[in-house]
């Protein structure tokens, strides 16, 4: 009996296994692969999905549905090492709240993040068209999702301090004198065309108020970027934070010249009454 038993169950496996896409699912899956082929990409079929290497990086299509047919491009899970679950989870509603064309979920069985771009299409070239936009849509928020993970692992020190108010993501931005963006918030920095390093910060209030912020610049070789007025921080800035707002700028450092910073990684630490709630760092290429 419970060899019969078992026999079944393996055909009953087998055959989920071993499901059949559509004929249109089928026909735009083949169009798709030797699309990427012809354009030097490596692909290969695995189970009912096409796999497709391009550069460095593995993508997964999964098709599904008869007319039209659901497509959806993954990035191969994303096997982040510290297996964080909580800054993991952090970071996909990152992605999910700034980069709405993806979307970013966790994969329980491994505590991965699973990055992936859906649609539902007639015919291959629908998907064709724009393959290699959604490839870069997915490995530019692969790059941004690194980043975050190891922001908020940097932070996750400061999850418990008792403050009015926290911080749940930090991005730098360059601008001029006058305030105008020269690169926008998030993007990366050339040497050549930086002048003052800005800071916008997200943040949860719970209590409102007029929060005095202090702010270090450390310099690559660890050193607070400052005058010399006696005091600890870079400048300080006083923030009135209320619950309608989620938004705040704490302020630029820098000179009006082109090119003040050089290239390197450089870190901002963040001080409420002299204790530190949030480091962010950066690059300036």
């Amino acid at each position: 009996m419970k060899r019969t038993l078992l026999i079944m169950l393996l055909l009953l496996v087998s055959s989920m296994t071993m499901a059949q896409l559509s004929p249109g699912a089928e026909g735009i899956r083949q169009k798709l692969a030797e699309y990427a082929r012809s354009e030097g990409m490596i692909t290969n079929y695995e189970g009912d999905a096409l796999t497709i290497r391009r550069d460095t990086l593995d993508y997964a299509v999964i098709f599904g549905g008869v007319n039209p047919v659901y497509i959806e491009i993954r990035l191969f899970d994303l096997d982040i090492s510290a297996k964080n679950p909580e800054c993991i989870a952090k970071t996909a509603n990152y992605i999910n709240l700034n980069r709405s064309a993806v979307k970013a979920s966790l994969v329980p069985y491994n505590q991965s993040l699973r990055l992936s771009v859906e649609t539902f299409v007639n015919d291959a070239q629908s998907v064709i068209n724009p393959l290699k936009h959604n490839m870069d849509l997915l490995r530019d928020a692969w790059l941004i999702s690194r980043k975050k993970y190891n922001e908020f692992v940097d932070n996750q020190q400061f999850a418990n301090l008792r403050i009015p108010f926290e911080v749940y993501s930090a991005e730098i931005a360059n601008q001029d004198k006058d305030d105008n963006l020269i690169t926008e918030y998030g993007a990366d920095i050339k040497s050549e065309e930086s002048q003052y390093i800005t800071t916008s910060l997200a943040i949860a209030v719970y209590e409102e108020g007029d929060y005095t912020i202090g702010v270090k610049f450390i310099m690559p070789d660890g050193s607070v970027s400052k005058v010399d007025d006696g005091s600890p921080y870079t400048f300080t800035n006083t923030l009135s934070m209320r619950q309608q707002q989620s938004s705040y700028f704490t302020g630029g450092w820098g000179s009006p010249n082109p090119g003040t910073w050089n290239p390197g990684n450089y870190r901002i630490e963040f001080y409420y009454k002299d204790k530190p709630f949030y480091i962010k760092r950066f690059e300036i290429k």
